[in-house]
């Protein structure tokens, strides 16, 4: 039963990330070169629009999967209170995914409540895009990092 609740998470983790990640490089790498051959149709806006609630469930899954995956390697809070556990190399990798993910979860709620409607407003999306694709490169470094977890890294 605990190999098959690890395995389900695992899965339901790994579409959470397919989805934001893959969501955001599509943004970064189709949308926003769309929108430069077509400035006035907004595409940018309604896409975004469209995939926010997406992205925000793929996320708020992420974060319950992570911590639930961690408890299922008998990873809980005791271990998490040892500074032995975070001077390994599993540790240190865990504790730079966590401080990337609280990054992306700072700078997505800026881009979307605040620098996008801003950027609708005075049709200047330039700290918007800049921001996105920090989102985007910082959305890679954290699947990379865990990418290592996965290999005890």
């Amino acid at each position: 039963m605990r190999e098959a609740a690890f395995l389900a998470l695992i899965a339901l983790h790994l579409l959470a990330a397919t989805t934001w990640v893959g969501g955001v490089l599509f943004f970064v790498f189709a949308v926003v070169p769309a929108a430069r051959a077509a400035p006035s149709a907004g595409i940018p806006e309604a896409v975004g629009r469209a995939f926010r609630p997406v992205a925000y469930v793929a996320l708020g899954t992420l974060i319950v999967t992570g911590p639930l995956l961690l408890l299922l390697q008998g990873i809980g809070p005791r271990t998490l209170a040892q500074a032995r556990f975070w001077m390994s190399a599993f540790g240190t990798t865990l504790a730079i995914k966590a401080a990337l993910v609280a990054l992306v979860l700072a700078l997505t709620v800026w881009h979307d409540a605040v620098l996008g409607p801003r950027a609708e407003r005075t049709h200047k999306p330039g700290a918007t895009r800049l921001v996105g694709r920090a989102i985007g490169l910082l959305s890679v470094a954290i699947l990379l990092a865990g990418l290592l977890l996965t290999q005890g890294l």
